[in-house]
């Protein structure tokens, strides 16, 4: 007989909210139905009610934990010990197309479905998605900022626009695969982004400055 515990079985709130991950990527906000998550979940109306009060705030609940998922792998890939900056955002990026192929290219990223969804009609889907996005684009530039002050990326343009260009490749190339059901516009961040963050060999740097 073994000695160790039965693991705990997941309450209502868990199965909903996992549930909740699958049919949003699957159907969006408008064709995710409660009663279609109750019945996958194996939950009563009553539990679903009790936890979030409606089917926004049960897609808000939803947002939220998926952002915090995707924070805790920033804080993973950002905070490395033994990687440069340079490591830190190509290793982040590498992640993010393996996981993507993973899912069979069905997945992308849930805050840039809904945003496409509800920040236009929603305010407090808007403000929310505006918040997530907003501290994406911080922590990847926060990044670059130190790795040009480092020396480990190129620092010849701002880091804040490499942070928006790298945030919308990202979003540009998952829409791409999806509609389109392949995963070569994903595969590509790896090496358009490599080559774009990578320091400027010193010749490149003259030439730049002689021109300027």
């Amino acid at each position: 007989m073994s000695n160790h515990p039965a693991p705990r079985a997941p309450t209502h709130k868990e199965r909903l909210l996992k549930q909740g991950f699958k049919q949003f990527y699957a159907h969006g906000f408008a064709g995710t139905s409660v009663d279609t998550v109750l019945v996958e979940a194996g939950v009563p109306k009553g539990s679903f009610y009790h936890h979030f009060g409606s089917k926004e705030a049960f897609a808000l609940a939803v947002l939220q934990l998926y952002y915090e998922k995707q924070q805790q792998r920033r804080k993973r890939w950002f905070s490395a010990p033994d990687m440069d900056e340079y490591e830190m955002l190509t290793g982040y990026l590498d992640e993010l197309v393996s996981d993507f192929t993973r899912t069979g290219c069905k997945r992308g990223c849930l805050i840039g479905k809904l945003s496409l969804e509800l920040a236009n009609t929603s305010e407090a889907f808007g403000s929310l998605i505006s918040t997530m996005l907003g501290n994406w684009q911080t922590s990847v530039e926060q990044v670059i900022a130190r790795g040009q002050h480092a020396g480990t990326i190129r620092d010849d343009l701002p880091p804040g626009q490499l942070a928006d260009t790298i945030l919308a490749t990202i979003q540009g190339a998952l829409i791409l695969d999806l509609a389109q059901r392949r995963i070569q516009a994903m595969q590509s961040i790896s090496a358009v982004m490599s080559a774009l963050l990578r320091p400027l060999a010193p010749e490149t740097r003259m030439k730049r400055v002689s021109q300027s």
